[in-house]
C-alpha cells in the first residue's frame, strides 16, 4: 500500500478511483458535507491559518514556509497521528488531500520517511 497525495478540488474523484483508499483532509476549515467514512479530517496537520495565509499571499519565501510547517509538524501530537497514519498505509492506500500542494507533498516526504 503507499502514501498519496491529491488537491482538495479532485477528492471526488479519487473517492470513486480508490474505493478501499483512506483520505485524510488535512486543512483548517473542512466543508460541513465532507463527510464519508473512508474521510478522516485531520487539521492538526494542516499548516496554521497564519502560517498558510502569509505564504497564500507572498508575505513569506517557500523556504520559510517549509521550514515553519515542518516545525508546526514536530509537536508529539502530530508525531503520533503519522504515525497512525503511517501504519494504516500498511493496509490500505492514503491519501493526504489539502488545498496548497506544498503542504501536501511536504507532509507526504516526511511520513514516507519517519522510521
Amino acid at each position: 500500500m503507499a502514501i498519496k497525495e491529491t488537491d482538495f478540488s479532485r477528492l471526488n474523484e479519487r473517492l470513486v478511483d480508490d474505493p478501499s483508499a483512506k483520505f485524510f483532509i488535512c486543512m483548517r476549515n473542512i466543508p460541513a458535507h465532507i463527510k464519508n467514512e473512508m474521510i478522516v479530517d485531520c487539521p492538526i496537520l494542516s499548516p496554521s491559518n497564519k502560517l498558510a495565509n502569509n505564504y497564500r499571499l507572498g508575505l513569506i519565501e517557500p523556504c520559510q514556509f517549509y521550514t515553519n510547517y515542518y516545525n508546526e509538524l514536530n509537536s508529539p501530537i502530530c508525531q503520533e497521528l503519522m504515525k497512525s497514519i503511517l501504519s494504516m498505509s500498511k493496509n490500505c492506500d492514503i491519501y493526504i488531500v489539502n488545498i496548497n500542494k506544498d503542504a501536501r507533498l511536504l507532509l507526504v516526504d516526511i511520513l514516507e520517511n519517519i522510521k
